[in-house]
């Protein structure tokens, strides 16, 4: 059974004790730390810190961002070589200042990431209805800036292709938990992989939407980087497009439900054209991503219904008619390819 979760507390002074013996002298809290919301299988922690000893780099305000469970190690190297990638070439990301392995600060991995201003963009655009659609086309533009970074040469092979990272959440859940329609849906998808793969792939982050978009004034910064990998940019944009859609269904109230269902297909197609002022798309290929987009969006209500990371951890309140949406969509998507 996973653990709970630390508590902010916790996060603070352990990560002071560490830091006082790798960098000497008395390191303490510069600040409260508070426990932020995070995604479904990480807890994530604003914490700052102050010693007369600490580099530049550790006194500046930080995000611990801490996986439930010790052997997702090997995951978070490979996001953090992939975002450290994107932020050295220009792309709009925060600062990676360091990831430890497990047992060194915690007994789980962290990775500590430069806390960069700002709200996230879903905020803003709950905050000014009427600034939605210059937000919508930022984040297109954000998406296309993405697929323009070059692709770096070492990320190629096992563990790189944004097709493995996009079912690592639904193979976890069906081997920590028998589920027939997952396991039916996993056996499906399985059998397009082939046609998803393409001869000219980009970097892609995988979980691509408002919520991981921090916007401060002319400044933004793309967080999140846990699905991030090397493939077809429509990966991307269908995923983008859809949870739009998603987001009008997973909502617990029902008003907020009612708004978004009715913005829903004008932000989807409003980010879609964005988007393709820049560069094509092709439709085929975003009908062919939403199998995939729907199974681990399953995979999401099943891990949350089932506590199957922890019932502590920081994750998502999901309307009741999520899970039979997502299974009759499911269907409905691999009936068209």
């Amino acid at each position: 059974m996973i653990a709970e979760a630390l508590s902010a507390e916790e996060v603070s002074d352990a990560a002071c004790r560490w830091l006082e013996a790798r960098f000497g002298g008395v390191v303490a809290p510069s600040g409260p730390a508070a426990r932020l919301m995070g995604g479904a299988d990480f807890w994530t922690y604003a914490v700052a810190f102050v010693g007369d000893t600490l580099p530049s780099e550790w006194r500046q305000p930080l995000v611990a961002r801490v996986p439930p469970l010790p052997e997702r190690f090997t995951m978070l190297e490979r996001e953090n070589r992939l975002h450290t990638w994107a932020a050295d070439q220009g792309y709009s990301a925060p600062a990676i200042v360091d990831l430890r392995p497990p047992g060194e600060v915690f007994e789980r991995p962290v990775q500590f990431v430069r806390r960069v201003p700002g709200t996230t963009m879903s905020a803003a655009m709950t905050a000014a209805p009427w600034r939605v659609g210059s937000l919508v086309d930022r984040l297109a533009s954000l998406l296309v800036q993405l697929h323009e970074v070059p692709v770096p040469a070492w990320a190629a092979g096992d563990g790189w292709s944004v097709i493995d990272r996009r079912l690592a959440l639904v193979r976890f859940v069906v081997r920590q938990r028998s589920h027939r329609e997952l396991e039916a849906g996993l056996d499906s998808v399985t059998s397009l992989l082939p046609r998803l793969e393409v001869d000219e792939p980009v970097v892609c982050h995988g979980d691509f939407h408002p919520l991981n978009v921090l916007v401060d004034g002319p400044r933004a910064a793309v967080i999140d980087w846990t699905d991030a990998g090397i493939g077809d940019a429509h990966c991307d944009i269908a995923r983008t497009a859809w949870l739009f859609r998603f987001a009008a269904v997973a909502s617990p109230r029902r008003a907020e439900r009612l708004i978004l269902s009715t913005l829903a297909p004008w932000l989807s197609r409003r980010f879609r054209h964005a988007y393709e002022k820049q560069h094509a798309v092709d439709e085929n290929r975003i009908r062919l991503w939403m199998p995939l987009h729907l199974l681990h969006g399953l995979a999401m209500t099943v891990a949350s219904e089932h506590e199957v990371f922890g019932p502590s951890r920081s994750g998502v309140e999901f309307s009741r008619d999520l899970q039979p949406w997502l299974r009759k969509e499911l269907e409905r998507a691999l009936a068209r390819v």
